[in-house]
């Protein structure tokens, strides 16, 4: 019979044999600090956290959604936030200051935007037709550089018309409440002035692609000291991010539930119908930034500046670092890094 004392033992051991695997995953772990939008554009980051491909690189990810670029570039600076999925002109902003950051893949590319006039507005036809007239974009929108580039290709200069900033919900009713003669912006936004007959579309995403060549690559971004420091963690984290942005395009229907969901827990009631067509507004099937994509981005600082945004024009060459998200594809190609199916997200 036992005594309480060989108890003691056996507990003593059972716990220390308990311990070493728990001690060797538990080494193997590393936290990350990653900063995300709190709208569509945080899809990637929402995928890569529910669907485990963080779990899956033996990563801790501590997520926060975040609707302050400022916020974000200062956590950034500070060492608070390691990875960050912002929009381009967040980039472009940390550029122009010299933050100490690199972008090392996409957040998807290619967001659909169309310039919209008034229903009853039969004359504007054109970009030619802008001058003179106020156009509404978004508060801290993607589309004010692409609205300078539209404007210089139409030879008109900024000051010839009004730029004027609108929240959301004001872009939705902005005709009806007569706010701008004509609006720029993402179909997320343009969309209800379709479906409310507010408003008609003058240029679709595909004529000012067709004008501008327009890319609109969204950056992934991480700390220089990390990449410096803990360049395994970074592989991992894109490995990981990779493998969202490829479920996005395996799963757009998994995906659409995973945005509304994502929605509906800040508050915000979004249908299935709705959420899926977003997914299809933005595209997520290129990972690395290629020249191209690079052209792009500093053409719409050139817009930024120009527009009086930005002091000087930021060059990005030396802020991006494709070699993680290289290694990253090369791993999906062999199929060793394929994103692995789960259960599908439940709608609220």
């Amino acid at each position: 019979m036992a005594t309480a004392s060989s108890w003691r033992a056996i507990a003593l051991v059972i716990g220390a044999l308990a311990l070493v695997p728990v001690q060797a995953v538990a080494a193997e772990r590393a936290l990350a600090r990653l900063a995300f939008s709190s709208g569509w554009d945080g899809l990637a980051a929402v995928v890569a956290i529910e669907r485990g491909f963080f779990d899956q690189e033996g990563l801790v990810i501590s997520g926060l959604a975040s609707s302050s670029p400022l916020h974000v570039i200062n956590s950034l600076t500070a060492g608070s936030t390691d990875f960050a999925a912002v929009p381009q002109r967040t980039l472009l902003v940390m550029a122009a200051l010299r933050s100490p950051v690199k972008v090392i893949s996409t957040n998807g590319w290619g967001t659909e935007i169309e310039l919209m006039a008034p229903k009853d507005d039969t004359a504007t036809k054109s970009v030619a037709d802008l001058k003179g007239k106020v156009i509404g974009v978004g508060v801290g929108s993607e589309t004010y550089p692409v609205l300078i580039r539209l404007l210089n290709k139409a030879k008109i200069r900024p000051n010839e018309v009004t730029i004027k900033t609108l929240s959301a919900p004001d872009l939705t009713r902005a005709f009806q409440k007569k706010l701008a003669g004509a609006i720029l912006e993402s179909r997320y936004l343009t969309s209800a002035l379709a479906q409310t007959g507010q408003g008609r579309t003058v240029l679709t995403h595909q004529d000012i692609v067709k004008t501008l060549g327009l890319i609109g690559a969204g950056p992934l971004v991480a700390r220089q000291a990390l990449i410096d420091k803990e360049p395994g963690t970074v592989q991992r984290f894109v490995n990981a991010w990779i493998k969202a942005l490829t479920y996005i395009q395996q799963d757009p229907e998994d995906a659409g539930r995973m945005l509304q969901v994502f929605f509906h827990r800040q508050g915000a009631k979004v249908s299935e119908e709705m959420a899926r067509a977003w997914i299809g507004m933005a595209r997520y099937d290129r990972y690395v930034w290629s020249p191209a994509e690079i052209a792009d981005a500093e053409f719409n600082g050139w817009g930024l500046k120009e527009g009086g945004v930005l002091k000087v024009l930021p060059k990005l060459d030396a802020y991006v670092e494709n070699r993680f998200a290289r290694k990253a594809v090369e791993s999906l190609k062999s199929g060793s890094g394929a994103p692995s199916k789960k259960a599908p997200a439940r709608s609220p």
